[in-house]
């Protein structure tokens, strides 16, 4: 029926379908029905511009109240800039439609008194961003010089905000609103709150160096995750070999694989003379020059990287490199021209299934018979990196609706604004695409990088190698 009432007027009158809710909301009305409903409808199809709130205070959202009853439909105008408190949803629920603009909407938890950031989940224009009970959030507007518009489904409806308690992370108070708080801010002067508590609870930031969860609904298309990719380690790419060198865990991780690579292609000598490996993803070229010196042998190293003033330093060692993108092999394959193929520390960066079965089919097909194939990946059971987190957010976050595959991740440096992307893979995944390939002798070792950095262990990252067959 909502259907025929878009169909028929073009665009969805938000006031007609206001006066008939209460006939068109899901029943049994839950958080998951509602949250199926708001899903199910293109809100940017409809006259939501005719009832964009003014904005009265630049320091503040302005909020239109559609409806309350049988839940709350409110529409919000954020100026540039401009955030919510971090406040607590406590016995009410719903979901949030981006209209216009972009939305982060950053998730807390708080253990032993002390609150910190969770995850974030930036949303652009179509992006849905879930709030179940219990949610520690903030929504802000992610942009500076462009204002935010979202639309906002809640039950029970909040009439006002009486009850409603917020955090103010500055200097640990806890505010607690009264029906006279038009908003949710720490900035209203002292009447419109119940109480505000001192010191009720410290605010854990996080490390300079440390990394952060934060999601991107709807998923971004194939090209734009890799351009992300690109601008993140670009914006690295001076330094990436000295924080490499600097993080020990990583150090005594990749110079275990660079180990295990080079003892393989020293037996692989032994069958047939190595005169060329291609590397794919090479970065800066200094893990390929290290299998090299470790392996004792003297072959051509080919490589292929994305970015460019990583692909200059790989040329200064030596490397023959061509920037490209692995999505599109029809540019650099060359079949049957190499007596192994590498792709270490960039699997998980590639985009979706299609594009990440692709390059392990071109990797087959560049190499000659009896050729070997290694790379690495993420491992989404390992409780040290954020697979068993990427599979709870692929639930929580209701990201099977925009786009997702279960184990994709997006994230950025605490202190940084370039994202980066990551799929978290199980080991028969792999060894059933390496198999789809035409790959034999197919072997998964989990390395430690946490714990038992750089030796087999039995939680850590995927490593996997195959054959060409000879026939």
């Amino acid at each position: 029926m909502l259907e025929k009432m878009i169909n028929d007027t073009l665009e969805l009158d938000l006031k007609s379908l206001v006066s008939r809710l209460s006939e068109l909301a899901p029943k049994p009305l839950t958080y998951r029905t509602l949250c199926d409903w708001v899903e199910g409808i293109e809100w940017r199809a409809s006259d939501w511009k005719k009832h964009v709130p003014s904005v009265t205070d630049s320091n503040d959202y302005a909020r239109n109240i559609l409806c309350l009853e049988p839940f709350e439909i409110v529409l919000l105008h954020w100026p540039p800039g401009v955030e919510s408190a971090v406040h607590h949803h406590s016995g009410f629920w719903g979901t949030v439609i981006c209209l216009d603009g972009m939305l982060e909407n950053v998730t807390y938890r708080m253990r032993d008194g002390k609150l910190e950031i969770q995850d974030v989940l930036r949303a652009h224009p179509g992006g849905v961003v879930p709030e179940p009970d219990g949610t520690i959030h903030k929504i802000r507007n992610g942009s500076k010089s462009s204002a935010l518009v979202t639309l906002h489904f809640y039950s029970p409806a909040l009439a006002d905000l009486d009850g409603l308690v917020l955090y103010d992370l500055p200097t640990g108070r806890k505010f607690t609103c009264n029906k006279e708080a038009q908003t949710a801010s720490v900035h209203l002067s002292e009447n419109h709150y119940h109480s505000i508590e001192p010191k009720a609870f410290e605010y854990k930031e996080l490390n300079v160096a440390s990394h952060v969860q934060c999601n991107v609904v709807p998923k971004p298309s194939a090209p734009a995750i890799e351009q992300m990719v690109m601008d993140y380690f670009a914006e690295h790419a001076n330094r990436y070999d000295e924080l490499d060198d600097q993080i020990q865990k990583r150090k005594q991780y990749t110079e275990g694989i660079d180990d295990r690579i080079a003892d393989d292609l020293r037996a692989l000598q032994e069958v047939h003379s190595v005169s060329r490996v291609m590397h794919l993803a090479c970065g800066t070229g200094r893990r390929a020059i290290e299998v090299q010196s470790k392996s004792g042998l003297n072959y051509e190293m080919v490589g292929l990287d994305l970015c460019d003033d990583m692909s200059d330093q790989a040329k200064a060692r030596g490397l023959s490199v061509r920037v490209g993108s692995l999505r599109d092999p029809s540019t650099w394959l060359e079949k049957e021209a190499f007596d192994a193929v590498t792709l270490l520390y960039a699997y998980g960066h590639l985009p979706n299934e299609e594009i990440r079965q692709g390059v392990i089919q071109s990797a087959f097909d560049m190499l000659k018979p009896g050729g070997r194939f290694y790379f690495d990946a993420f491992d989404v059971a390992d409780p040290n990196e954020w697979g068993p987190e990427a599979i709870s957010q692929f639930e929580m976050q209701r990201l099977y609706n925009q786009g997702y595959e279960s184990g994709d991740v997006f994230y950025r440096r605490a202190k940084g604004e370039h994202l980066a992307f990551l799929h978290y893979c199980t080991a028969n995944q792999l060894e059933e695409m390496m198999g789809a390939s035409g790959f034999c002798n197919i072997q998964l070792t989990t390395i430690g990088y946490d714990q038992s950095s750089g030796v087999e262990s039995s939680e850590g990252k995927l490593f996997v190698s195959g054959t060409k067959p000879m026939t």
